[in-house]
């Protein structure tokens, strides 16, 4: 198996994006979802993901949190934020991969540190902090428009033996 940790260099010295990069950028361009994985379009989130930018290691996502996915108090479910954080470390852990391969949370914690409303955008923030060549560990910050950090979010992901098929 390749390592999940190295890109491909073209023979001009410039570094060529991996499969993964690629098509993070595709899955998640403007007018783009090719790849939106099923739950995605049910809970909203397909709608409402704009990329602000993608390179290997990093994914950093604008979010309109909408209505739908309230408590009862016009903030934003806890459980929502979790799926958003999932959703941007996949994404990000892809960043990594040569090749399509089957991967999964392995863990992920969250720690909710202020209320988030919804009818606003916030920014999500995903870093992998360590890599191998079939784990990592990726990092998720969501901050409010102000900067203030609203949920943080640390999963573990690894790359798992399984048939891998992308379905639309």
């Amino acid at each position: 198996m390749a390592d999940t940790a190295t890109l491909q260099s073209d023979p001009s010295g410039n570094t060529a994006e991996n499969w993964g990069l690629t098509a993070v950028k595709t899955a998640l361009a403007p007018g783009g979802r090719a790849y939106d994985l099923p739950f995605m379009k049910t809970a909203g989130f397909s709608d409402s993901i704009t990329l602000l930018q993608a390179e290997k290691g990093l994914v950093l996502i604008e979010w309109q949190a909408d209505a739908p996915l309230n408590s009862y108090d016009g903030i934003i479910h806890g459980g929502m934020q979790t799926a958003l954080a999932d959703i941007a470390q996949g994404h990000a852990f892809s960043t990594l991969i040569d090749a399509p391969c089957g991967f999964s949370t392995v863990d992920l914690t969250s720690r909710y540190l202020r209320p988030m409303p919804s009818g606003r955008t916030y920014q999500v923030e995903t870093k992998v902090l360590e890599s191998t060549r079939r784990t990592a560990l990726i990092e998720t910050v969501i901050r409010r428009e102000d900067g203030k950090t609203v949920s943080r979010f640390l999963g573990n992901w690894q790359i798992v033996q399984r048939e891998f098929q992308l379905k639309n």
